[in-house]
């Protein structure tokens, strides 16, 4: 069975969670963004859950959409290698193994003023924390102006199971 919601036709099972972020440090870089996400059950039983939609807002700006996954926003390419880094849209609950919540590859939405944004973990990095590299015109490649990464902490929480 499926259903038709505000979001379009989705699978009969969806979470929806509350989610935020917010710039570890505010005088640098402020940043702010929160919303509902809308995700999978589980299917894979590993405790990722899969990003089917995404409403909210970054600074203000209205996020229009997903970027889709297994491609890399805007000006998000290693510019040693050219490579881009792509995003996964996974989610995983709070305390799920200690683990955190957002992936490396991370979350990708596209904001109403032609930005992107991809927050990720950053478990390469010691300590490890969260970055958002958000991407504006003309896209540069990697975190050099416009363009910016800065540290955040990212947290969402389950508020809804829609059968």
């Amino acid at each position: 069975m499926q259903k038709i919601s505000l979001f379009g036709i989705y699978p009969s099972t969806t979470v929806i969670w509350s989610w935020q972020y917010r710039g570890l440090d505010a005088e640098v870089d402020p940043v702010t963004a929160g919303g509902l996400l809308l995700t999978d059950p589980d299917r894979g039983g590993d405790g990722s859950y899969g990003i089917d939609a995404i409403i909210g807002r970054r600074n203000g700006v209205r996020i229009t959409g997903l970027f889709p996954a297994g491609e890399g926003i805007p000006g998000n390419v290693n510019p040693d290698t050219g490579v881009p880094y792509t995003g996964d849209n996974q989610v995983r609950r709070q305390g799920v193994a200690d683990g955190p919540q957002l992936s490396t590859s991370g979350l990708q939405f596209a904001l109403a003023d032609g930005s992107y944004s991809n927050v990720f973990h950053a478990s390469f990095l010691s300590p490890p924390i969260d970055l958002d590299f958000h991407s504006v015109s003309p896209f540069p490649e990697g975190p050099i102006p416009p363009n910016s990464e800065p540290a955040v902490t990212f947290a969402a929480q389950i508020i809804a199971l829609v059968a």
